[in-house]
């Protein structure tokens, strides 16, 4: 896959650090994570926490680890001073919706965009700034 263990160990500690993450588990089996990132909403002058990734395994949803890792990262937002708690979700994914709507969350119409790969390198090479 594109992220897998070795992405987790290098990005997620040591000197490469870009994330943090927690974990669920039951009984000791791993049943879900989240990884997320500080960031800044610069519209309300206020820090917070971008959340990357928030995932429960199939056997697991309803058993409230999804519930748990999300109220564990409002917690981590409210230790470092954070205001708000962000994330996405890919229109097609209606379970994560409802569970987002269900605990209380609200839904923007923002617009995602991205830049990557030959793209992102050739307005990069365009820069003067580096």
């Amino acid at each position: 896959p594109p992220f897998g263990p070795e992405d987790v160990v290098k990005y997620g500690f040591g000197p490469s650090k870009r994330f943090d993450g927690l974990v669920a588990d039951s009984g000791g089996d791993l049943i879900g994570y989240t990884l997320f990132i500080d960031s800044f909403n610069v519209g309300l002058g206020t820090p917070g926490i971008h959340m990357l990734d928030l995932f429960v395994e199939d056997r697991a949803r309803g058993s409230g680890a999804g519930r748990a890792l999300i109220s564990a990262v409002a917690a981590e937002t409210i230790a470092r001073e954070g205001a708000w708690l962000v994330w996405q979700c890919l229109p097609a994914n209606k379970t994560a919706i409802n569970f987002y709507h269900h605990i209380g969350s609200r839904q923007y119409q923002a617009a995602d965009f991205e830049l990557s790969s030959e793209r992102l390198t050739d307005l990069a090479t365009a820069s003067t700034w580096r």
